[in-house]
This record gives C-alpha cells, sequence and structure tokens, in this order.
C-alpha cells in the first residue's frame, strides 16, 4: 500500500510540474492555444492560477517530505524528494527571469509563443491555393477597404473548415481581393490575412508583447494583439 501511495506521489508530484514547467514558463500552453486555434487569454486567466497554486503545494510537500522522511528513504527516493522542491523553484525562477533578462526564444513571450502556434495551424489547416481561387472569382464591388463578406452559409468550404469569427474582404496595394479571418474576443484577437501571392506583407514583428505579426508564405501572414 505504501509502495503504491509513493508511486502515485511521484506521478502527480514529480512528473506533473516537469510536464507544466513546458507548459507555462517555456511556452507550450501559448503554442498549443495558438496550435488549437483556442484563446489564449481565456486560457491562460483559467488555468494560470490553478498550475502556480499547485506548484506552491508541491514546493511545501517536497520541503516537507524533506524533513519528515529524508532519513526513511533510500538514494533514489531522496533524489524524489529533492526534485519535488527543487522543480517548483526552476519553474518559478524561468518564468520570472524574462521579465528581467532578454531572452531569445520563439516560445517567449507568450503572445510570440501563440503567434508560432497559430502560423503552424494556417501552414496545417488552411487551403490557400482553394481561397485564392475563390477571391479570383470577386467582382471589384465584392470587396473595399470597408467590405465584410456574407453569412456565414455564403463562405466557400476553404473559409467555412477554417471556422472564423469574422471575414473582410479588402482590397490590397495592388487593387486585388485579400480576405482577413478574425478569431477572439474583447480583450485579445488573432487572425490571418491572405491575398495573392504578390501582396505586400508587414515584416516579421514578433518582439512585442501585446502585437505580433509572422509571414506563413508570400501573401499571407498571421497576428494576433
Amino acid at each position: 500500500m505504501g509502495s503504491d501511495h509513493w508511486n502515485d506521489s511521484y506521478v502527480i508530484f514529480l512528473i506533473l510540474p516537469i510536464i507544466l514547467t513546458i507548459l507555462v514558463p517555456l511556452g507550450g500552453l501559448p503554442y498549443l492555444c495558438g496550435r488549437l486555434n483556442l484563446h489564449m487569454g481565456l486560457v491562460i486567466c483559467m488555468l494560470y492560477p490553478a498550475i502556480g497554486i499547485f506548484i506552491i503545494i508541491c514546493f511545501l510537500g517536497g520541503v516537507i517530505r524533506l524533513f519528515r522522511d529524508w532519513k526513511k528513504r533510500n538514494k533514489k527516493r531522496k533524489l524524489i524528494i529533492v526534485n519535488q522542491f527543487v522543480i517548483p523553484i526552476v519553474f518559478v525562477a524561468l518564468f520570472i527571469i524574462p521579465f528581467f533578462i532578454p531572452v531569445e526564444s520563439d516560445l517567449w513571450p507568450p503572445g510570440k509563443a501563440f503567434t508560432y502556434g497559430f502560423r503552424d495551424r494556417i501552414r496545417s489547416k488552411a487551403d490557400i491555393v482553394a481561397i485564392r481561387a475563390w477571391l479570383r472569382t470577386l467582382d471589384k464591388e465584392d470587396y473595399d477597404e470597408f467590405s465584410v463578406r456574407g453569412p456565414r452559409d455564403e463562405w466557400p468550404k476553404s473559409l467555412k473548415i477554417l471556422n472564423p469569427e469574422g471575414v473582410s474582404i479588402l482590397a490590397d496595394e495592388n487593387g486585388n481581393p485579400q480576405v482577413r479571418m478574425i478569431w477572439g474576443g474583447a480583450f485579445f484577437h488573432w487572425g490571418v490575412v491572405i491575398g495573392m501571392e504578390d501582396m505586400a506583407a508587414p515584416p516579421s514583428n514578433i518582439s512585442e508583447w501585446t502585437e505580433c505579426w509572422l509571414p506563413v508564405e508570400a501573401g499571407v501572414y498571421v497576428w494576433d494583439y
């Protein structure tokens, strides 16, 4: 019974904190939000407080075991006890350090990680060839700088698959149509702009906390703010 309890504790208080370290301070969770097209703000607000509380519990549990069980355990289990309170320290350090020391990483800050994840989603899920073919069927009066495409049931299949919350058809600098798809809520928005191959895209900007742009290919880029 005691051995089973120890094994359960090993999984919960050692393996799970390692996974959470990858998901939170190392940027895995924001990347997954982008990859799965989930609202990063809502996910972070719901999960981060719970994760923070769990990490504190892991640290305190490790300290208690260090003083209570140290002499009773063999070398292997002593190492597990040490790691149980060291990993939460590493978690907190990795989370705090980027606020004070510039870190060059595709997964930090969270907005950057999200943008990379969403770019990979568009690369794998968007049928850019079909979307451009549809854009070529539009007439000039179908789009201008204020144009919003019609009801969802009028969208082509290539747009419905992506399931955007809003679609705008605009003219690019060459007078050709481009489609701007948007997702998100009041405090966090993200999307993709798809135009013809010669459409000018803004230069990559993934260094800011509040706004990011990232090219997907010629004439296509993703953004979030």
